[in-house]
């Protein structure tokens, strides 16, 4: 009898692609994010990114505060300068400071290890190129070609290599110029909630917001509290605080403060599409393009073109609309999670920005945050997440022309109907939008049935 090579029964390590939407995410010390999947990354991106420098090069890391950040942060430091690389870390920091410090040291790269919205058992890392940008869905595919291939950078740069803590960066040179601009109208603010759902921005914001009237909440991290039941993931705990504190306007970011979510005096929520309106109203924008992604309200589509202004939807993930907004030379792009980008500050998104941009116009305008949630109204929408046993299903020819004769008919009712596999899960996500309801649920129903017949 044959023996069996056991080599074939040993899976290889990196069996699928692991990068998502938004870097390398899931569950902390399991795959993807384990410690030996953290040092060949180190490999591959040292290879493309450092090995030709003319320079010694320098990288930037930076975490949010969920318990196993030390980890991952500990192995990049230690791996980078095993390969005579320069590392600053920054300790616990926003996503877009890290991108802001990047721009000031003129660093290679930039990590964060965070996995922004998530809760706190899971980690990731995003990644930043020297341009400000994140990885190219090609750029991915090349990293994890190389980290296959496992080449090797060694140490080129020299003996003098080390680490270099910035202690406390101090967030507020980056803002001081919105900051100056709104010292002079906020008194005509009310009161003010921020939510920092015990993230990266827990204590800057008690920093940026000390001279206004402010309450904040969930700003007390202790490593599992990221992202639990607050923040911009869940905006109705900020609803309900407003409405506690009687508050004139309420602010939540997300774990790493790359996103941004509101609520009015009356509790109501305001998610990306209206915060994109509010600022091409604030921009006095009057032509040109708006970026956001195949999930934007089609009411935001429909309004924007009454300003002049054209909508280019995007795939979900805000590293494609980063892309979009610089090859489109659009000013602003966004999507309704609140990852909000304003190309004339920063290349990715950064809700406290945002925020005070928003304010900044509640002041001039003399304008509530409940009069600009009026600009326009959403459209109906419906969710649904369908359980399937393999996601190609999708791609099955009589759920492409169900889908594709379901949209026709929407399109023809001012309505439309997105799907698409979940990123992560073996899911079907459909969502559909338009005046009527009904519709949308009929429609609905019936792309349900037949994803049901054809799993059956």
């Amino acid at each position: 009898m044959k023996k069996k090579d056991p080599s074939k029964n040993t899976p290889a390590l990196y069996h699928t692609r692991f990068f998502g939407t938004d870097g390398i995410r899931g569950e902390a010390n399991r795959y993807p994010m384990t410690i030996d999947i953290c040092e060949a990354l180190v490999d591959a991106l040292a290879w493309k990114y450092c090995r030709q420098t003319t320079s010694k090069p320098l990288v930037l890391i930076g975490k949010d505060t969920r318990i196993s950040g030390d980890i991952f942060e500990h192995a990049l430091i230690a791996k980078f300068c095993s390969l005579g690389i320069d590392v600053t870390f920054l300790g616990v920091v926003s996503t877009p400071l890290l991108a802001q410090w990047m721009q000031k040291f003129h660093a290679e790269l930039g990590i964060m290890v965070s996995a922004s919205h998530n809760p706190f058992s899971d980690n990731g890392i995003k990644i930043f190129k020297n341009t400000g940008l994140k990885l190219t869905d090609s750029e991915e595919l090349e990293i994890e070609t190389l980290m296959q291939d496992k080449p090797k950078c060694h140490n080129s740069f020299g003996k003098y290599v080390g680490i270099c803590r910035q202690q406390d960066p101090i967030p507020l040179q980056f803002y001081a110029k919105i900051l100056n601009s709104l010292e002079k109208h906020k008194s005509t603010l009310g009161k003010i909630v921020i939510d920092a759902a015990n993230g990266s921005l827990s204590k800057t914001t008690s920093e940026i917001f000390q001279n206004f009237n402010a309450t904040i909440i969930n700003n007390i991290p202790n490593g599992i509290n990221i992202n639990y039941s607050c923040g911009a993931a869940y905006p109705s705990a900020l609803a309900t605080a407003v409405l506690q504190h009687q508050a004139d306007i309420g602010i939540a970011f997300d774990g790493d403060g790359d996103r941004l979510i509101l609520a009015d005096n009356h509790g109501n929520i305001i998610d990306g599409d209206h915060i994109l309106a509010i600022l091409a109203e604030a921009e006095n924008l009057r032509a040109g393009i708006v970026v956001s992604t195949i999930m934007a309200n089609l009411a935001l589509e429909h309004y924007l073109a009454t300003r002049g202004l054209q909508l280019l939807r995007t795939n979900v993930g805000d590293k494609y609309i980063a892309e979009h907004v610089l090859k489109s030379n659009a000013k602003i792009g966004g999507e309704p999670s609140g990852h909000i980008i304003l190309k004339d500050h920063l290349p990715t998104g950064d809700g406290l920005f945002c925020a005070l941009k928003i304010l900044e116009y509640i002041a001039k305008s003399g304008r509530s945050l409940a009069q600009l949630r009026q600009i326009f109204q959403s459209y109906p929408a419906i969710s649904r997440n369908i359980k399937v046993k393999d996601k190609s299903i999708i791609n099955n020819k009589h759920i492409q022309t169900t889908i594709q004769n379901l949209q026709q008919q929407l399109a023809t009712q001012n309505a439309r109907l997105v799907v698409r596999p979940s990123g992560t899960e073996s899911l079907i996500r459909i969502y559909a939008e338009g005046k009527q309801k009904q519709l949308l649920q009929n429609a609905v129903k019936q792309l349900e049935s037949h994803l049901n017949q054809e799993e059956i």
